[in-house]
């Protein structure tokens, strides 16, 4: 399905979705919808940069002080992230609140809902943002970080890089492996790579051989119920900042809904046949996507 095929299927009524918004403030419920619709293109360019589909050239290699301060500081990370997508913040009713907005206690933006609002506003000035060709080999490193390091994290393991960092620091050999497996750099990161050498002067050269094993073990796939059970935290948690919790099955039913609106049958088939309980505990293990940790 081509990007305008898509763009066009989330205009369109959709009588499932319609029906699974009633009862949910109209901002969060079409906030909700559009990361639930993101995730297939999340899990196409995460694919698409590893199987060098889109290429990341060796002339935009992050710096590694830059690169390193992402894992040390989530917040630089966040804001780095957010000011690729200004242009949407002029278009923020001036004086509210993000919570008051998507509870329904302020004002909606102008546009009819939170899809046509996002795709009118951010593909004006950026064209390629939601295309999987954009110009990822361009892009500025909080992106690659992003969708490289961030993304996977919690994909794979339900943990964000600066958990994993702090532990890998103190000589966890499993936070350790985690990162390595994704970023190959991650040792010459100072904090790491002074822990091997402290392992060096104590003789635990063992210690020191099996981080070098590390090196050789392949990306481990993202898979597409990851990114979905990722982003239905993301959304599980919007909710709970906007003071408007809602509850893991109806997170669970907003797939389905996509599902059947989609013609994809009456479940999604990655997370629809979940039991209710399973599909609560996926959720319950995954840290917040943006979960404000203390910086170290």
């Amino acid at each position: 399905m081509d990007d305008e095929t898509e763009r066009s299927q989330l205009r369109a009524s959709s009588l499932a979705i319609t029906d699974w918004k009633h009862g949910v403030a109209p901002l969060l419920a079409d906030l909700s919808t559009y990361q639930a619709y993101q995730c297939e293109h999340v899990f196409r360019t995460v694919n698409a940069i590893r199987s060098g589909e889109i290429r990341i050239t060796s002339e935009n290699i992050p710096n590694l002080k830059i690169w390193f301060s992402y894992y040390q500081s989530h917040k630089r990370l966040i804001l780095d992230v957010a000011e690729f997508f200004t242009p949407l913040l002029k278009y923020v009713p001036h004086g509210l609140r993000p919570q008051e907005i998507l509870s329904g206690n302020g004002s909606r933006p102008e546009a009819t809902d939170i899809l046509s609002f996002l795709q009118a506003r951010t593909l004006k000035s950026n064209p390629g943002l939601n295309n999987l060709d954009l110009d990822w080999h361009n892009s500025p490193p909080a992106l690659l970080f992003f969708i490289l390091i961030w993304v996977p994290c919690n994909c794979l393991w339900g943990e964000n890089p600066p958990e994993l960092l702090f532990r890998a620091r103190h000589g966890d050999l499993s936070a350790a492996r985690k990162l390595i497996q994704l970023d190959k750099s991650i040792i010459f990161e100072p904090g790491i790579a002074r822990k091997m050498r402290q392992w060096t002067a104590e003789g635990r050269a063992d210690k020191v051989a099996e981080i070098g094993s590390y090196l050789g073990e392949p990306i481990p796939d993202v898979s597409l119920q990851q990114v979905k059970l990722t982003w239905a935290r993301f959304i599980l948690d919007t909710s709970l900042r906007a003071g408007q919790r809602m509850l893991a099955p109806k997170i669970q039913e907003l797939f389905n809904a996509i599902a059947q609106d989609s013609g994809h049958g009456l479940q999604d088939p990655d997370v629809g046949d979940m039991s209710p309980e399973a599909f609560a505990k996926a959720l319950t293990r995954r840290v917040d996507f943006w979960k404000l940790s203390p910086s170290r």
